[in-house]
């Protein structure tokens, strides 16, 4: 089976952390099943050197000038390449963002790929916005299935959206004609349903033998560690979770919050923390990379992240698979990933009740089994409780008139 994936995020040095989900997932599904070749679709698509930014004029014409847009490609694994044919971009505003030649290098793409590897037999775009579009596209010249994981939210999001707030012409042909749309959550799938797409359920999932928990041993009397990590912009709470630590903080709670991520919203939050007199409290880890962020996951004690919206959200699955408690919002996915057994859910843009469930969870720490918390993830979330039903959907979009 040859399986060409096109992402519409993938790491690149200016974004190491961008797509990094896709790319992993997509190893760990490699490793699991060898038998199965993959080829990742790369257009820089994160590459700060051919993204034109308007009113960057002179700047866009440097890149242009210097910029090189020969093929290559590299290895992962032995059944896992990427391919890239790098691409100029820009607003999708100026003839849908240079859609035309981004469908041209994705289909050189597909084309150096299947002459390693002989032909592929299904089209997998990660969000309808671009990948879906270009997956459409290539499925009519090639005449080769393809399916969409939908991780984009809250759904409908506006790049596929009409004037009138339905989705646009476009983007319901994406939908209609993929052999199958996937949804991450079973929230994501009620939201696509709502607009008529028809989903099935198939989680992101993580490695096991990577995620996993540590020999850590608690040191005595150190602070409860509570760790948490995202872009830090407004919809993540973080500003939220600051507010809540000082209410802890100030009823005699002695912990520490170690947040790793940067953003729009990073000098204002760390200012705030300076205002409110926690700064001794919290630690900003800023970027940090994919070795760092395991550390952190089996070091703390605890995860928090209360987001406004989350489509699933890989990192509360990420901090399970280290057998650690976790809290979220309630904001979609996570819904279905908080248990009583694995942590709390709390309001959002309620800092109050954030500071109850945080309080909850460190008086009743005890409760909270590291060993079932990590075998409710590889039940639900592992490689080898998802990975079967990827390629079982796969096997299906194969099938003659299987959308």
């Amino acid at each position: 089976m040859n399986i060409f994936i096109i992402p519409s995020w993938f790491p690149s040095d200016d974004h190491p952390v961008s797509g990094v989900m896709i790319k992993e997932q997509t190893e760990a599904f490699c490793k699991y099943y060898p038998e199965v070749n993959i080829g990742i679709s790369n257009w820089a698509q994160q590459d700060e050197r051919y993204l034109l930014w308007s009113k960057d004029h002179f700047k866009n014409l440097k890149k242009v000038i210097t910029s090189s847009t020969f093929s290559y490609a590299y290895q992962l694994l032995p059944n896992l390449k990427v391919y890239c044919k790098p691409t100029f971009t820009w607003s999708k505003k100026i003839k849908a963002g240079n859609i035309k030649n981004v469908i041209k290098a994705n289909l050189n793409n597909l084309t150096a790929f299947e002459a390693e590897y002989g032909p592929v037999d299904v089209i997998h775009a990660h969000a309808a916005f671009p990948a879906g579009r270009i997956a459409m596209e290539i499925s009519n010249k090639r005449d080769v299935p393809y399916c969409i994981t939908e991780h984009m939210g809250p759904f409908p999001f506006p790049e596929i959206l009409a004037k009138q707030g339905n989705l646009n012409k476009v983007y319901k042909q994406v939908y209609k004609y993929a052999a199958a749309n996937i949804a991450v959550s079973p929230y994501q799938a009620s939201l696509m349903k709502r607009v008529g797409i028809n989903t099935r359920v198939i989680p992101n999932f993580i490695n096991e033998s990577v995620f996993k928990p540590s020999d850590y041993k608690v040191k005595p009397n150190r602070k409860f560690t509570f760790f948490s990590l995202s872009y830090i912009a407004p919809n993540k709470g973080t500003e939220i979770l600051i507010q809540a630590a000082k209410a802890v903080i100030d009823d005699g709670y002695d912990i520490e919050f170690r947040i790793g991520g940067e953003g729009p919203f990073s000098a204002y939050c760390k200012d705030l923390t300076e205002q409110l007199g926690i700064e001794n409290n919290i630690l900003w880890l800023g970027d940090i990379n994919r070795d760092s962020v395991l550390s952190e996951f089996q070091n703390c004690d605890a995860f928090v992240l209360p987001s406004q919206y989350e489509s699933m959200g890989i990192v509360y699955v990420e901090a399970i698979a280290c057998g650690k408690p976790i809290i979220s919002t309630k904001c979609g996915g996570p819904e279905t990933t908080v248990t009583k057994q694995n942590g709390l859910l709390s309001d959002k843009n309620d800092s109050r009740d954030l500071a109850r469930a945080i309080k909850h969870l460190v008086d009743r720490y005890g409760c909270y089994d590291s060993a079932e918390i990590r075998n409710d993830f590889l039940r639900r979330f592992s490689t080898q409780a998802v990975a079967p039903k990827l390629l079982s959907m796969y096997e299906e979009c194969m099938q003659p008139n299987s959308n």
